[in-house]
């Protein structure tokens, strides 16, 4: 447990202390569309809906944040982790290697739950957002889950080996992922093929019942279960390939 604290507080400090373009990119830029989209692109919302408009951007913004913490920070760490030696030197100290692992886990977590608690602050005291304390806690918990597959994915992105190329894969694969979701506009203003697509993304999910749960509302049973097959066919498929390399490597 020591072990598992210790290396949970390093990645900690890494990863808010020393990386200021993850400060930027993981909360600075969803805060920053937050406000710019409930504060000057707000035309055409009528004064009715003004407080679910609020409120449905901050979850889709807080879903994104995680999103980007999820796929840049994991998978920036743990290749950072391998150009620094540190799954060599596991193998040859008396640490398991499912620590190490555990503490990137639990890192993760903490780190998602500082950015949802930061946006949903700034939804409360900048635009008033207000949701019983078990909607605030189900919906952040609800997110976290529903990017759990983000996570998984990350794993996979890790094995590329420059670290500038996996920086533009993750923007090829995050920018579009989002926009589909419905992240970032109504899902309803696209193609029926579109929203078709988006029907099948666990992104979706994830901020569709973050919405739910906010409105006093149980998530709807196919988000649960959809992103629970991702999460464990990307589990999957990463072990394979990471098995794969490590036997290329002998």
């Amino acid at each position: 447990m020591n072990t598992l604290i210790v290396l949970t507080k390093t990645d900690l400090n890494r990863s808010l202390v020393r990386s200021k373009p993850f400060i930027f990119f993981s909360l600075g830029m969803p805060v920053g569309f937050y406000l710019l989209f409930t504060k000057v692109f707000n035309m055409g919302v009528s004064t009715e809906y003004m407080a679910v408009f609020y409120k449905e951007s901050m979850i889709q913004m807080a879903t994104y944040s995680v999103m980007i913490s999820s796929l840049f920070s994991f998978s920036m760490t743990l290749i950072e982790d391998r150009k620094q030696g540190v799954k060599q030197f596991l193998r040859l100290s008396p640490i398991p290697e499912s620590i190490y692992y555990a503490s990137k886990v639990v890192t993760q977590f903490l780190i998602n739950s500082l950015l949802l608690s930061v946006i949903f602050l700034v939804g409360h005291f900048v635009n008033g957002v207000q949701m019983p304390v078990i909607a605030w806690l189900t919906s952040a918990v609800w997110i976290l889950y529903g990017c759990l597959p983000i996570v998984a994915l990350a794993t996979i992105v890790s094995l590329v080996k420059d670290p500038n190329t996996v920086s533009v894969l993750n923007n090829m694969i995050l920018m579009p992922l989002a926009i589909v979701s419905g992240l970032w506009w109504p899902i309803n203003m696209f193609p029926e093929v579109i929203q078709k697509i988006a029907a099948g993304l666990p992104t979706f999910y994830a901020a569709q019942g973050a919405k739910q749960l906010a409105e006093g509302q149980l998530p709807d049973g196919k988000g649960i279960v959809i992103i629970f097959i991702y999460f464990v066919g990307i589990m999957v498929l990463s072990i394979y390939l990471n098995g794969r390399k490590e036997e290329v490597k002998r």
